[in-house]
């Protein structure tokens, strides 16, 4: 532990010479009118956020200094009040998390651009129709979201997308679609049996890390990143991977660490202290998400490494100790 967190500390100073994440994640609230197999919202997906509240954390990001925001939910765009949080958020460069059902309609996505929404995350979990819907458990939501995704292109809105990896769609991965729609980022991310659904049985992660290499080897995308995977599992393909402090250094994606609740407000942060309190949170949210078994402290990995969860088995890489968080990436 004390290597750790000497090493950390040691960063703080360096790592400001490069650029860090200053977007928000801006939550409407967990309505959604989808139903997908490993939501983590499950319980809550009848629930409405107020409008003031909203506005609230608008101002509050605002007060704060970040300039770009995620908007999501639950589903962002089915908001009664959607163009009002477009409104309301102008001056800052929009973006939303979306599973796709409202921005197939070309008339509602070109009034989203012109209230200032410039990019959309696409929530894309299978590589065909079947698949896809399954997960949603909507019919029609794998067309709806390929044409609210050929829409995006066609009027110049940027496009990333999100794909949940786990037992249910393994085998089916939406490559064929990615290079066909041309993202400019492409996110698979682990589902967390822990957290988002309860009520699977957690599953080998070896089967899911061996298809997402495999759609990687395939994928035509220069940005592609596999969220909070151990690098043992990743070998070869370590520069894909962004765990809690690689995630500071992704400028495209909202990084809850540089935005946590207990910030003063009223206080202006410079770069070093926002990077510092960022370090800080990643710290102690690794702490509580993942564990370091006594086979990792020989590992390469293992200070820039989140760690594992449970009792999964861990394949360690001996050498001398990584410090810097984007080694592979940089």
């Amino acid at each position: 532990m004390f290597l750790y967190r000497q090493a950390m500390q040691s960063l703080v100073g360096f790592d400001t010479k490069t650029p860090c994440n200053n977007r928000a994640r801006l939550d409407t609230g967990s309505f959604c009118n989808y139903d997908c197999e490993f939501c983590y919202y499950k319980e809550h997906l009848d629930i409405r956020d107020p409008l003031q509240k909203i506005k609230e954390r608008v101002d509050y990001i605002k007060n704060y200094g970040i300039m770009e925001v995620d908007l999501s939910g639950g589903e962002s765009s089915i908001e009664p009040h959607w163009f009002d949080i477009l409104d309301y958020c102008k001056g800052l460069n929009i973006s939303c998390v979306s599973h796709g059902g409202k921005f197939h309609d070309m008339v509602f996505l070109k009034k989203s651009k012109e209230a200032g929404l410039s990019e959309i995350l696409f929530s894309l979990h299978g590589g065909n129709e079947e698949v896809h819907d399954k997960v949603t458990q909507r019919n029609g939501s794998f067309k709806r979201i390929i044409k609210a995704i050929s829409n995006c292109n066609e009027i110049g809105i940027k496009v990333r997308i999100n794909c949940t990896v786990y037992n249910g769609n393994k085998d089916h991965l939406p490559t064929e679609w990615i290079n066909r729609l041309k993202p400019s980022q492409v996110n698979f991310i682990l589902m967390n049996y822990s957290l988002d659904n309860k009520d699977f049985e957690e599953q080998e992660l070896e089967p899911l890390t061996d298809a997402i290499k495999e759609s990687i080897d395939n994928i035509v995308v220069d940005d592609i990143n596999v969220r909070y995977v151990p690098f043992c599992y990743m070998k070869g393909y370590e520069k894909y991977v962004v765990g809690y402090y690689q995630h500071i250094f992704d400028l495209t994606d909202w990084n809850i660490q540089l935005f946590p609740e207990t910030l003063d407000t009223s206080k202006e942060y410079t770069s070093t202290e926002k990077l510092k309190h960022a370090y800080s949170q990643a710290e102690n949210n690794r702490k509580h998400e993942y564990i370091k078994l006594d086979e990792c402290r020989s590992c390469v990995n293992y200070i820039i490494c989140d760690g594992v969860k449970n009792k999964m088995n861990v394949y360690p890489e001996e050498g001398t100790k990584l410090v810097w968080p984007n080694h592979y990436r940089s």
